[in-house]
C-alpha cells in the first residue's frame, strides 16, 4: 500500500473525527521516587468539525493559577488531515516534535518522533475502559536518560470529578506504589485478562522507525 494510503487509513482511526467528547480528568505527577509533585483537575474536549476536529484543554489548578483555558498548552487547536496527517503518525499543532500513533477503537500513543542520544524523551499511552472511562500514563526521561517524571491522567466523560460512581469510576487516590512488570498494563477483557505491551524501534539517526502494540489474551 502506498505511504499516502497508509497515512489516510491511519487518520481515519482518529475517533474524534465523528465523536464529540469532553473528558473530565484528575491529573497526577510523581517523581521517580514516588513523591507527588502536582495534582490538578482538567478537561480535554474534542468536537468534530466536518474537516477534522477541534481540541481544547482547560486546566483547573488548585493554587493561585486557578482555571486556565487559553494559551499554548490549552488551545483551542484545529486538527485537519491536511495539516496533521503524516506517514509518521498524527501531528499536534502545539508539539510538532511529537507524533500520535492510533489504533482502531481509540487506544493511542503520543511519543517523540525522534529521540537521539543526549536529548529528553517523553511518551504517553492512552487506553479506554468502556464508553465513559479513559486513562493515560506518561513518562519523561531527561537528556542523560534518567527517569524524570511519571504521570497518570484518569478521565471520566460523565461529569466533573469525583468520578461519577465509586463502583463504576476511577479512584481519587494519589498514592504511588511499586508493582512487578508482570502486573503492569493489564485489564479485564471478556472475563479474562489482557496484557498490553508496546515496542518502539528507532533508526540509526534516532528517528522513530517502527512501533508495535502487542495485546496478549489470557
Amino acid at each position: 500500500m502506498p505511504v499516502e494510503d497508509l497515512a489516510a487509513a491511519h487518520w481515519r482511526r482518529f475517533v474524534y473525527l465523528k465523536l464529540a467528547r469532553r473528558w473530565h480528568a484528575l491529573w497526577c505527577r510523581w517523581s521517580p521516587s514516588g513523591e507527588l509533585r502536582s495534582v490538578f483537575d482538567a478537561e480535554r474536549a474534542f468536537e468534530p468539525t466536518g474537516k477534522g476536529c477541534s481540541m481544547q484543554v482547560v486546566y483547573h489548578y488548585r493554587d493561585e493559577r486557578g482555571t486556565v483555558a487559553e494559551g499554548p498548552q490549552s488551545g483551542p487547536w484545529h486538527l485537519t488531515e491536511e495539516a496533521c496527517s503524516t506517514p509518521h503518525g498524527m501531528l499536534h499543532p502545539a508539539s510538532p516534535e511529537m507524533t500520535t500513533l492510533l489504533l482502531p477503537g481509540g487506544p493511542s500513543a503520543w511519543c517523540m518522533r525522534r529521540s537521539p542520544a543526549g536529548t529528553p524523551c517523553a511518551a504517553e499511552l492512552f487506553l479506554h475502559h468502556g464508553d465513559h472511562l479513559r486513562m493515560s500514563a506518561g513518562v519523561v526521561h531527561s537528556a542523560d536518560g534518567t527517569l524524570q517524571q511519571l504521570a497518570l491522567v484518569r478521565e471520566d466523560a460523565r461529569g466533573p470529578w469525583p468520578s461519577a460512581a465509586a463502583a463504576d469510576g476511577w479512584s481519587e487516590s494519589c498514592e504511588a506504589a511499586a508493582h512487578s512488570t508482570a502486573d503492569s498494563g493489564e485489564g479485564e477483557a471478556g472475563g479474562g485478562r489482557r496484557l498490553y505491551t508496546v515496542e518502539a524501534h528507532w533508526d540509526a539517526e534516532g528517528g522513530l522507525a517502527e512501533v508495535r502494540w502487542l495485546v496478549f489474551e489470557a
